[in-house]
């Protein structure tokens, strides 16, 4: 009972004292109060003063508050009295005040830094979740420019505001984005919050209903795998949708990515508004692909799926061109290549890439131009045109003779749709090995979850690390075509699946001869680790960048998603290389302007040429969209660039 007693006065203390400052300050006037009248009554009652009791109190008061009124005090009980209090105005007055009001500033400075205050913004750019394609989102949207002025003049805003949710905002987020932006990086122009986009507070908090668009990117790297980040997205747009501040009002674009291209549909109808979904999976499978067919693709994937690294695709309207021909619209544009046009099917937006030279534009078409900056897709003078249609002799592109032998090193969740991609080329055989350290047992479980069965190639399953030499020898893998070393999201981030992919890309330096080698194709997960092969043998491409650009570029355009779906789906046109004996071209000097009507003949479009000898400032020897009036001493190694449809 006795230890009863203090143990209840501690804890309603400690109840009061949790309860915030307010409720410290009121505890602390309590006590200067109960002190001052305390040290007064001991004045007034000694007799050594003949002021009234209330005097004493407030004499008592400005001792504790104010110690230099100490001086002011006569006889010895004044004075003991004065110095006990002026030594607790020290320790509860000022000391006692300050640490409350340091510690409720501190807390008020973590809350702010912790991002857990809601914003109030307007047509703003929400990204939802922190992944490894965030900060190169912010950076793509930062750096468009041209598209970011178009995209506010029709929102009818003035400056670009981007806001991200993240599980949790530190500083080493701050810091990255820093980092990665550099002298871009603007303060004022983003906004980190935490948050989990699960919780409708949370979605609150950046206030997702006045954005003018949302970007949901995929995770590599999520708990739970591809699957539940999959679940995860289309629980976030679900919650979006039965927010309860969006009944009456129109909810934001929503551009979101999935992993799994059979849960699409299941994401359009979580989301109640205007979305745009990107398969991840299915995109970055087809690149992967095209490029063990053709060797050299991924540097024309990486200009025109990257920022700032030359060419470009844009959209523009077509209102001057309707009911013109394509094939008169294609001479309009003396800086740019048109690709075909997108067009509204009914409810949904339709790309036309590569359509017959008869197509009529419409009024509401918007023309897909490949071009280095939206300034060049300017269109000249149009001058009336009655030239008949070119006969159109199409040609199919060489097949390999026999079977096609790919090594696929590592395991991730790209590889159900990576297998698939291949078995879909009916007209070609390949024969794949795949090697991980993943369980053949898992692996076997994960093509059966993703209903995989192979018709047209023969895949076997092989357990190893590719990382040792041993292992990797016993592969033969100079006895393959291609190689294929894919990013794992095994490990715990990009960096350390890098590391595996560049330690195996160097093994096979060693092993293989230096020619003829196979072609080998590495898929990075960290951006920062491309310039790792700048001036290395060997194509790359970067999967988080890609992906990134396309999120990013559909936010801002949204008819640039069908342009995608169709040129880096499944099916549709496709980009190769052709010899220009294809297009009846001899060797010898020719202008580009030539190559596009040789082309078009063959009902193809000219994207570019591919030099065997590599010129300076040119990746992978592609130069794309160059100077019609440039000449090319073409020989029979060099190649053109193409946009066929089979």
């Amino acid at each position: 009972m006795p230890q009863r007693l203090p143990n209840q006065l501690k804890f309603r203390l400690e109840r009061i004292m949790l309860r915030g400052p307010q409720y410290r300050l009121l505890m602390i006037a309590a006590l200067i109060g109960l002190i001052s009248v305390m040290g007064g009554a001991i004045i007034h009652y000694s007799g050594t003063e003949s002021t009234g009791f209330g005097d004493a109190v407030w004499w008592a008061f400005l001792r504790l508050s104010d110690p230099g009124y100490l001086g002011d005090d006569t006889g010895t009980l004044v004075r003991t009295v004065s110095t006990v209090l002026t030594v607790l105005g020290y320790v509860l007055f000022l000391g006692a005040l300050v640490a409350i009001m340091t510690q409720w500033l501190h807390e008020r400075m973590r809350e702010l830094e912790a991002g857990l205050t809601p914003i109030a913004q307007r047509d703003h750019i929400l990204i939802i979740g922190w992944t490894n394609r965030t900060p190169t989102i912010l950076l793509e949207l930062v750096m468009s420019s041209e598209r970011v002025r178009r995209f506010l003049r029709r929102r009818h805003a003035r400056t670009l505001r981007i806001a991200i949710l993240a599980d949790e905002v530190t500083t080493a987020l701050s810091v990255e984005l820093r980092d990665r932006l550099g002298s871009l990086w603007n303060e004022n122009q983003v906004i980190l919050r935490t948050g989990s986009a699960l919780r409708l507070e949370h979605l609150r908090r950046v206030d997702f209903i006045r954005a003018s668009a949302v970007i949901m990117p995929a995770a590599d790297f999520g708990a739970g795998g591809s699957d539940q980040a999959d679940t995860r997205t289309i629980k976030t747009l679900l919650t979006m949708t039965n927010h309860p501040s969006s009944e009456g009002r129109e909810l934001p674009l929503a551009v979101a990515e999935v992993f799994d291209s059979r849960k699409i549909s299941i994401a359009r109808n979580a989301y109640g508004g205007p979305v745009e979904i990107l398969a991840s999976d299915s995109i970055i499978s087809r690149l992967l692909a095209q490029n063990v067919r053709h060797r050299g693709l991924s540097h024309v994937f990486g200009e025109l799926l990257t920022h700032g690294r030359g060419n470009e695709i844009y959209l523009r309207e077509a209102a001057e061109l309707e009911g013109r021909r394509i094939h008169d619209a294609r001479m309009v544009f003396p800086r740019a290549i048109l690709l075909g046009v997108v067009r509204t099917d009914g409810s949904r937006l339709l790309s036309l890439l590569n359509p017959p030279a008869g197509t009529v534009i419409a009024a509401d078409d918007r023309l897909v131009l490949l071009a280095r900056s939206l300034r060049d897709t300017a269109s000249a003078p149009i001058e009336p045109s009655a030239d008949d249609l070119p006969e159109v002799r199409r040609i199919r592109a060489a097949t390999p003779a026999g079977a096609m032998r790919v090594l696929i090193l590592g395991w991730s969740h790209k590889v159900p749709a990576l297998l698939r991609e291949f078995d879909s080329y009916r007209d070609e055989d390949f024969v794949i090995d795949v090697v991980s350290t993943t369980p053949v047992s898992r692996r076997e479980s994960a093509l059966q979850r993703h209903d995989f069965t192979a018709h047209n190639i023969a895949v076997t399953q092989i357990e190893g690390d590719f990382t040792t030499p041993s292992i990797l020898l016993r592969a033969d893998p100079n006895s393959y075509d291609s190689i294929v070393l894919l990013g794992s999201d095994r490990l715990g981030s990009g960096e350390e699946s890098d590391a595996r992919s560049i330690l195996a890309y160097l093994l096979l330096r060693e092993l293989l001869p230096a020619e003829p080698r196979p072609n080998v194709l590495v898929e990075l997960l960290d951006p920062g680790n491309m310039a790792l092969f700048r001036r290395r043998r060997g194509e790359v491409i970067v999967s988080p960048l890609i992906l990134s650009h396309m999120l990013a570029q559909v936010a801002l355009r949204r008819e640039l998603r069908a342009v995608f779906e169709e040129l880096f789906g499944p099916g549709g046109p496709e980009i190769i290389f052709r010899p220009p004996v294809d297009y009846g071209l001899q060797n010898g000097a020719v202008t580009f302007a030539q190559i596009e009507r040789a082309a078009g003949m063959h009902g193809d479009v000219a994207l570019g040429v591919r030099l065997h000898a590599i010129e300076a400032g040119l990746s992978g020897g592609v130069a794309l969209n160059p100077p019609r009036d440039r000449t090319f001493e073409l020989s029979a190694l060099d190649e053109i660039v193409a946009l066929t449809t089979y």
